[in-house]
């Protein structure tokens, strides 16, 4: 089992996502060529952006917040989610853009609770919380870093079937 990189000493990963990514996963989709495998190339990106890693980057993205303006006036809607262990991509960063966004509905967003999640086959466990006012959808998850699908997949899979309109019986 491996441990994810945003969450390091924090729990082991409960499946081995290299195993089930280059095998299950492989077959079913039937169209990765055979040398190519699932994070085949992650040590090479990861050594050419060593340099850029656990920096920030105010300065490079500060026009961010007004990204998701022509989106949301539009009506497509924007989910974001943040793994709360996560170490690379911190939640309090992503709630600070969040608040920094230019848009109408913003303190509406802002002045709402959260709702909390849980799975059906745990229902006494909170997994997380979401929030959502107009097209504006945010995830908090619970337990997991920055491999939320892996670290909590029930309630992955119910984001996933809240942003897709599909059924989720998780």
């Amino acid at each position: 089992m491996n441990p994810s990189p945003g969450s390091i000493g924090v729990r082991p990963s409960p499946v081995d996502l290299h195993e089930l990514m280059n095998g299950p996963i492989r077959r079913k989709l039937k169209i990765i060529p055979e040398n190519v495998t699932w994070d085949g190339q992650g040590g090479l990106v990861f050594q050419a952006l060593i340099g850029d890693f656990m920096k920030p980057r105010i300065q490079e993205v500060k026009s961010a917040p007004t990204f998701f303006f022509p989106y949301q006036s539009k009506g497509i809607n924007v989910t974001i989610y943040n793994g709360q262990l996560d170490l690379i991509c911190s939640t309090k960063g992503a709630e600070a853009r969040v608040n920094k966004l230019k848009w109408d509905g913003l303190q509406n967003f802002l002045s709402l609770d959260r709702s909390p999640l849980s799975c059906r086959s745990d229902n006494t466990t909170t997994k997380g919380f979401t929030s959502s006012y107009r097209n504006l959808f945010f995830y908090w998850i619970l337990g997991a870093g920055h491999f939320v699908p892996a670290e909590q997949p029930c309630i992955s899979l119910q984001m996933v079937g809240n942003v897709t309109k599909s059924p989720n019986n998780f």
